[in-house]
């Protein structure tokens, strides 16, 4: 079935107000899967939905957490997501910081005992509409293991960063410092699909080609990607008191997570006029896409840019949910009250809507 943007919206934020979130938590929620799916990232958007509603159920997501600041000291701030969502988390800081960042020229904030944040480059568009230069980077579930080891210690631990323009695009980067999430891992299983030898290794750390067998996911350039997710282990967790390593939740179990993020926000405009800033970064961006091409290629892209381009097409087409997701979705929605037993997706949607 295809659903619209608004469709979209609707379904999830119906479906997270009916498991007890806060009206305004679940609109954010929706607003970042959303974003996910319409970008192209589906591992982030309703097929991640789903594993949320398996934590409501099992009670490792708080869906009324007790979200607090436990330190200020002006320009830096230190988050308590009570075990509640990632998502609404983040933006609660994220709001916070970009007050104080307009007041001090830069701000960061840690926020620890959280849940998945979700698709990250929702983050850097919205730092580059509010004309920010944005890092966000947090540790998640821990899925992959230390270079050369088989345990699994270190998570995904991505990295963003937002970057706002004039006439141009933003640049958004979004990087796993895993050759893929483990969201996509999952939805191969799900729709009965290999995976590239590359993605993952089995428990004994040999890759592997069957999602079932990925034990651990594999980092991206080898000793450099360990090396980032380490830093990024550092950033988010050390700073904020959040748990890292063998501390953290088991991701088979939906034990709670307790995971922490970082979110720098700078001022640009205290460094130079604004409008001077974003010129200098359409010029940027006219010099890489105006570069010669290599043999074979059509474009040359800056980050973010293929996503943004994906948003449009998609808001105009819709974002087709696969049978086994929209099944999956429809039965959890059901377990969770939302709908009546013996409804279908169509039915979900509508409803919703």
């Amino acid at each position: 079935m295809v659903i619209t943007y608004e469709e979209e919206l609707h379904l999830v934020k119906g479906i997270l107000t009916a498991a007890d979130f806060p009206e305004e938590d679940a609109a954010l929620i929706a607003e970042v899967i959303t974003h996910s799916d319409f970008t192209g990232v589906q591992s982030h958007g309703l097929s991640r939905l789903t594993r949320y509603m398996r934590q409501i159920k099992a009670g490792s997501l708080n869906p009324r957490p007790n979200f607090r600041k436990v330190l200020d000291t002006g320009a830096v701030m230190v988050f308590d997501g009570d075990n509640g969502s990632g998502i609404a988390s983040l933006c609660k800081a994220y709001g916070e910081t970009l007050g104080r960042a307009r007041q001090f020229g830069i701000a960061m904030s840690t926020g620890r005992r959280n849940a998945n944040i979700g698709c990250g480059s929702y983050y850097g568009w919205r730092a580059a509409e509010d004309n920010m230069l944005a890092l966000v980077c947090c540790n998640t579930y821990a899925f992959t293991s230390p270079l050369g080891g088989a345990d699994r210690l270190i998570g995904t631990n991505p990295i963003v960063v937002g970057v706002p323009a004039g006439q141009e695009y933003p640049m958004v980067l979004d990087m796993s410092t895993t050759n893929v999430a483990m969201g996509k891992i999952q939805a191969a299983e799900r729709e009965g699909q290999m995976i590239p030898d590359t993605w993952a290794k089995d428990y004994d750390g040999n890759p592997t080609t069957d999602p079932s067998k990925a034990f651990s996911l594999s980092p991206i350039a080898a000793h450099k990607g360990y090396g980032l997710a380490v830093m990024v282990d550092v950033l988010s967790t050390m700073l904020s008191g959040a748990c890292f390593g063998t501390d953290i939740g088991l991701f088979s179990r939906l034990e709670k997570e307790n995971t922490g993020f970082c979110l720098i926000m700078i001022d640009p405009s205290k460094f130079m006029p604004l409008e001077e800033f974003k010129a200098e970064v359409d010029r940027y961006v006219r010099m890489m896409k105006g570069s010669r091409k290599a043999p074979g290629t059509e474009e040359i892209f800056v980050p973010g840019e293929i996503e943004y381009r994906k948003m449009q097409v998609m808001k105009k087409s819709g974002f087709e949910v696969s049978e086994k997701l929209a099944a999956e979705l429809t039965e959890l929605s059901v377990t969770l009250d939302v709908v009546p037993e013996g409804t279908d997706f169509p039915g979900l949607v509508n409803r919703l809507n």
